[in-house]
Parts: structure tokens; C-alpha cells; sequence
């Protein structure tokens, strides 16, 4: 496999080899290419926004559900 880099970046890749961060460029290639897996692997983190559909379904009025809040409205102390 051959990879093309720009001239920064193949420098900075030399010089890591040359403090001995890596033994080779196939080397650093390989945990470049591990940390993006790693980080594509945590996208659940940072999911999309929700569609408007989405949100106004996340987000619609559901009158069972009220009614159970304004039941279990009464059973809660007097506000301070």
C-alpha cells in the first residue's frame, strides 16, 4: 500500500519515528488508523439532531401522560 501525505505531515510522521515514538511508518499508519476507529466507534456520543418530525414526535402532547402528572401533582409537599 502506498499513502501520499503532505510534506507537514510526512515531517511530523519522521520525526516521531526519530524520537522513537514509533519503530516504523507502517507503525504510526496503524495507530492513526486505530484512533479514528476508535473515535468513529464512539459516534453515539454525539448523535444527529432530531429531525423537526422527530422532535415533534419526542415532544407531542400525550393526555394519558398529563393526566398522570396532574394526579401526582397533589401528592407533592407545598413548594418553598
Amino acid at each position: 500500500m502506498t499513502i501520499t501525505l503532505p510534506i507537514e505531515q510526512d515531517s511530523f510522521l519522521n520525526r516521531l519515528i526519530e524520537l522513537g515514538r514509533f519503530t516504523s511508518r507502517d507503525e504510526a499508519v496503524a495507530e492513526a488508523v486505530r484512533r479514528l476507529a476508535a473515535d468513529e466507534s464512539v459516534t453515539w456520543l454525539n448523535p444527529a439532531p432530531l429531525s423537526q418530525d422527530e422532535a415533534d414526535q419526542v415532544y407531542a402532547a400525550d393526555a394519558a401522560w398529563e393526566a398522570v402528572e396532574q394526579s401526582l401533582a397533589g401528592l407533592a409537599g407545598p413548594e418553598s
